[in-house]
C-alpha cells in the first residue's frame, strides 16, 4: 500500500489570497460604467481612458512614412496607415478601427471617403500614443479613439 501525504494550505495564505482577490475586484468594479474614467500609468506618461465616447467630424486618411527610411542606412520600419477625425472645432483625434481580430491597416477596409462627415464611438485614450516625431507628415492628435461603432452622417 502506498501512503500519500496531503498538503494543506495555511490559513494565512488563504487570507492573503482572499484579500488580494477582493482588492482586484474592487479595482475592476471602479472601472465599470458607474465610473467611466480609468487612468493608466507608465514610467513616461499617464493615460486616461474614457468609455463610450462619441465624436462627429471629417474623416481623414494618410499613409505616414517613417522618417528613418530617409536616412542612410534606411530603417526597415513599414509605412503606417493613419485614420483620424477632425472635429468642427479643429481637434484631431486618431481613429483606431478593428477589422476582425486585428487593427485595420488598409484604406479599403474603411467604408468612408476622404473628408466625409462621420460619427464614431468608442474608448478614448488621452493623450494619443501616436509617435508624431517619427513619421512624415507630422501629425498631432490629442487622443486615440478605439472605435467600436461608426457611421456616415
Amino acid at each position: 500500500m502506498v501512503k500519500t501525504s496531503r498538503k494543506n494550505a495555511s490559513p494565512l495564505s488563504f487570507a492573503s489570497v482572499t484579500i488580494t482577490l477582493i482588492a482586484v475586484l474592487s479595482l475592476f468594479s471602479a472601472a465599470m460604467p458607474n465610473n467611466p474614467r480609468v487612468s493608466f500609468h507608465s514610467p513616461t506618461a499617464t493615460y486616461s481612458g474614457y468609455l463610450s465616447v462619441s465624436f462627429t467630424g471629417a474623416y481623414h486618411f494618410v499613409e505616414a512614412q517613417p522618417l528613418c527610411s530617409e536616412v542612410f542606412p534606411p530603417c526597415l520600419v513599414p509605412s503606417e496607415a493613419v485614420y483620424y477625425l477632425r472635429t468642427e472645432n479643429g481637434t484631431a483625434i486618431q481613429l483606431v478601427f478593428y477589422c476582425g481580430d486585428n487593427y485595420c491597416n488598409l484604406v479599403q477596409q474603411i467604408p468612408f471617403g476622404e473628408g466625409e462627415k462621420i460619427y464614431a464611438e468608442g474608448t478614448l485614450l488621452v493623450p494619443s500614443k501616436w509617435p508624431s516625431n517619427q513619421y512624415y507628415p507630422a501629425l498631432y492628435f490629442v487622443a486615440d479613439l478605439y472605435v467600436f461603432n461608426y457611421t456616415a452622417v
